[in-house]
């Protein structure tokens, strides 16, 4: 026993010699960040340029955590954490979470953030937040009492007391400290110098810092926690060092903000009220319905009680479409044992050209058949559906997850691809040309395909199953276009093509996506993180409650709000955010590949900030004619446009009977002529759904139960 006291007594003793050298030189550090803000910094004669147009992504990061001087440097240090995420943390954590349950996991997590309690009170009290400081406390005693130790949440579940996240960083901030310039350690979770400073003070406030190994165990089990999120960001991203500290600044700001912390108080406080002086059970809200446009030919289908809010806040519900089976309360995503849907996902690889990174799918086998009385499989048909993703869309993404999910209960194996707009396809097809002309995308999707096919052919995976394809928004578009040149030469043999959402004609859809991009001119730095710092709150909100599907007849689900608690403002906002990010990821990967004669920056290592500041600026017009168009010097802008629209193949669209279409009515990416070309092109092929924009029906039953239907027509 004296020998194991005398490690711990050194041990402490060690740490104490190691915060004696640190503390100083990161107090140097803190005090030379100084003052200095994250405002836009001074010209040569020391005034600040008043700020024009829209902000971008690049100029808000810098905005939030100040510039990013020692980029390389950074870099360096984020690629030993990302090492340690994909071959440390990974391997490690599935065998942990295997042999440990989720609730295991997630209450040792409980108990570590119990024992983190001094920094949270101290720094709200240096923060004049007494009463986060007092909650802060009141949980610590609660949860360590009642909550044994802090295993268990009682203070949160029984007494509305929740954390505030507050720490020594936040703190500084409120003096007037700045951020200084970004600043990254391996496995530190602060992205520059004032959170450094104030993360080391975060760990000598706490407990488990004086617990041998404890800091070790928390690591391990935090990384297993945050794996999903790190691993979806990793391979989502062309840059993932500049995804992770945009994504770190929006959650600092969110916590400088106490953002979560306030809303959870206000709701709680909103329940105490209503238990006091109970409001009237509301009756069932039901839409005044849309009436069916005379010149209207085909199938028209209301969906009681959607609520439409507006084309764009409709069009962003397409977030409350997810994949219902993915968040096993059992096991985390990295154990053996998980369940989740997307882990069922086969994450298949291809390469399809020497020297080029492998074209990535998705592939989900079909569900095992049922047994009869005898317990003998019933024979079903092999059904395979082929998935087309929207503009920069992955295979695994929640909207392509939520749609695989869907046929996937329905007795089909799904293929789900990339979209041919997303950086990985366009560099595992060796293809050096920029995508966005219609006819060459589909018919990279087209050559594609029979590789992979023959693949999971020789993987035993399939055999000879009936195919059909369906893609959404512009990947609806390149599944018409696939069934124009299959008509011609039937090399896939598809008995049904579905489009969702296919936007007419691109040059609106651009325009349309150009327009949104301009929401926000007028706001000042402040106003802009006020906004985005609101609607990320809101956002993540929504994002944390898997969405049953809306049910019209059963008057949709007691207490669960479908429309989104963002304004109109926020939601052009986002959605134009979302675009622009989609040409981010392709004009980055296109200059690191070949040189983009546009652009005055290079394309270096550790030094690539300026670079997206002006990638940033890039509109969709200006990349159909200033990036797009010279890939075709023989063909003029004018037939560039026209053969990337659907009037362009209008006759085999207008005669073919294997194709299917799913519109909404209202979506604001079609203008009145293109609603009634639309149904006099399909007639009774094309179904109408008086809501939902762009997308944001498909958490509806009656939409999902369309799509089905349309798939599952018989062959003509």
């Amino acid at each position: 026993m004296n020998r194991f006291s005398g490690v711990r007594r050194n041990a402490a003793k060690s740490r104490k010699i190691r915060l004696g050298l640190w503390l100083p030189a990161l107090c140097v550090l803190l005090w030379t960040a100084g003052c200095a803000t994250a405002r836009t910094a001074p010209d040569e004669t020391g005034a600040v340029a008043a700020h024009t147009g829209p902000w971008t992504l690049t100029e808000l990061t810098d905005e939030l955590g100040g510039p990013d001087p020692i980029e390389g440097f950074n870099r360096a240090m984020f690629s030993v954490t990302d090492f340690v995420m994909v071959w440390i943390a990974d391997p490690v954590g599935r065998v942990y979470t295997t042999i440990l349950p989720r609730p295991v996991i997630e209450h040792f997590d409980n108990v570590c953030k119990n024992l983190e309690f001094p920094a949270h009170a101290f720094s709200s009290l240096g923060r004049a937040e007494w009463k986060g400081a007092w909650d802060e406390t009141a949980r610590f005693l609660l949860n360590t009492t009642v909550g044994i130790a802090g295993i268990f949440d009682p203070a949160a579940h029984w007494f509305d007391i929740y954390p505030t996240d507050s720490d020594f960083g936040l703190m500084f901030c409120d003096w007037g400290i700045g951020p200084g310039c970004t600043f990254m350690l391996p496995l530190v979770p602060t992205v520059n110098v004032r959170d450094t400073v104030g993360y080391l003070f975060d760990t000598a406030f706490d407990l488990k810092t004086y617990i041998p190994y404890a800091g070790y165990a928390t690591a391990l089990n935090r990384m297993t926690i945050a794996e999903r999120d790190y691993s979806k960001l990793r391979a989502g991203s062309s840059d993932p060092y500049k995804s992770y500290r945009e994504m770190m600044l929006a959650r600092r700001e969110l916590q400088r903000r106490m953002w979560f912390y306030r809303a959870k108080n206000a709701a709680a406080e909103q329940r105490r009220k209503l238990e006091k002086e109970p409001v009237p059970v509301e009756e069932p809200h039901v839409d005044a319905p849309v009436p069916r446009p005379a010149w209207v030919t085909a199938g028209w289908k209301q969906i009681p009680g959607y609520r439409p809010q507006s084309p764009v806040l409709d069009t962003m519900r397409v977030a409350r479409f997810n994949a219902q089976n993915d968040d096993d309360p059992w096991y985390m995503r990295l154990s053996f044992l998980n369940g989740d849907f997307s882990r069922q996902c086969e994450d298949g690889e291809l390469e399809l050209a020497p020297d080029t990174p492998p074209l990535h799918y998705g592939f989900w086998a079909a569900p095992e058949p049922e047994k009869d009385q005898k317990g003998e499989p019933v024979p079903l048909p092999e059904k395979l559906a082929i998935l087309i993703p929207g503009i920069g869309g992955n295979y695994f993404g929640m909207t392509s997850t939520a749609l695989a999910e869907l046929l996937h209960l329905h007795g089909y194996a799904v293929l789900s691809l990339d979209s041919p707009f997303a950086w990985q396809f366009m560099v595992a097809t060796g293809n050096r040309r920029l995508p966005g002309f219609l006819p060459d995308d589909a018919a990279e999707i087209r050559a594609v395909l029979p590789k992979i096919l023959d693949h999971l052919k020789k993987e035993e995976l399939i055999r000879n199953p009936e195919i059909v394809m369906l893609g959404y928004s512009m990947g609806a578009l390149e599944t018409l276009k696939i069934s124009e040149l299959e008509e011609k030469d039937n090399t896939l043999n598809i008995k049904r093509y579905l489009a969702i959402n296919p936007p007419v004609e691109l040059s609106n859809a651009i325009d349309r996506a150009d327009a949104l991009a301009q929401t926000g001119s007028g706001w000042s730095s402040a106003e802009a993180i006020d906004q985005l710092s609101d609607v990320a709150g809101k956002g993540l909100s929504v994002l944390s409650r898997t969405a049953p599907p809306y049910d019209p007849a059963a008057g949709g689900v007691p207490g669960f709000d479908y429309r989104l608690p963002v304004s109109q403002e926020q939601a052009e906002y986002v959605a134009a955010l979302y675009f622009k990010t989609c040409l981010r990821h392709l004009l980055l990967l296109a200059h690191k590949e070949r040189t983009l004669p546009q652009f005055q920056n290079e394309y270096r290592w550790g030094k690539r900030n300026a670079l997206y500041h002006e990638i940033d600026k890039i509109g969709f017009r200006e990349y159909a004619e200033e990036f797009l168009a010279p890939e075709y010097p023989d063909i003029p802008l004018a037939e560039l446009y026209r053969q990337s629209g659907m009037r362009s193949f209008a006759e085999s669209l207008k005669r073919n009977p294997k194709v299917r279409v799913i519109q909404s009515f209202d979506d604001f990416l079609l203008t009145e002529e293109d609603r009634k070309w639309l149904d006099a092109t399909f007639g009774k092929r094309l179904t109408w759904f008086d809501h939902g924009a762009h997308l944001g029906n498909l958490y509806t039953l009656p939409v999902q139960q369309q799509i089905i239907a349309d798939l599952e027509l018989p062959a003509e």
